[in-house]
């Protein structure tokens, strides 16, 4: 008797870690406030973390001492680097510093350390996923040296999440505070 108690109990602690995650619950002013903000198209995310893909290189550099002290190989802070992503009606612009290993260099003596790109990008779609209560956006970038693939999740609490796949460099992500764009320049 005393083991079937045992197992019982074993068998609903396992059922109980094993349902599915919670989801994040958003309060209905912070769903509307992101509404708004998609829907007028000028807002701005600034970075306060990277997160490179981790190779023998940056692994290197991590052990060496060269990042800022609180960084790690796949998480650098980026508080006080000059960074930005914004979208201003159907023009997006971003200046997002890069930590990684390039594949292949386009041109000698480039000065493109950053991901960088001003124009209208192709293939844009904005989507509401309503069941995860965020808003996703797509685009691809070309610019002279690469082509980048973007991915962006913004949420409610006005966090917004970046990821980059480019041609010629290794996989980031970035991830930062959403900040409405005011109308003065």
């Amino acid at each position: 008797m005393k083991i079937k108690l045992i197992f019982l109990v074993a068998f609903s602690c396992l059922c109980i870690s094993c349902s599915s995650s919670k989801k994040t619950a958003y309060t209905i002013s912070q769903i509307e406030n992101l509404d708004q903000l998609i829907h007028s198209k000028k807002f701005e995310i600034q970075s306060d973390w990277a997160y490179p893909m981790v190779t023998n290189s940056i692994s290197q550099i991590a052990n060496s001492g060269l990042l800022q002290p609180g960084s790690s190989a796949n998480a650098i802070n980026l508080i006080g680097n000059a960074n930005y992503f914004k979208i201003d009606q159907d023009s997006i612009s971003m200046y997002l510093p890069f930590f990684g290993e390039r594949r292949l260099s386009t041109t000698y003596n480039s000065q493109d350390v950053a991901i960088q790109f001003n124009g209208q990008p192709s293939d844009l779609k904005i989507q509401k996923n309503d069941s995860k209560q965020v808003y996703e956006i797509r685009f691809s970038a070309k610019t002279n040296n690469d082509n980048h693939d973007v991915f962006i999740t913004l949420a409610p609490n006005l966090t917004g999440t970046i990821a980059i796949n480019s041609t010629f460099r290794t996989a980031i992500n970035y991830k930062g505070a959403i900040i409405a764009l005011s109308d003065k320049k």
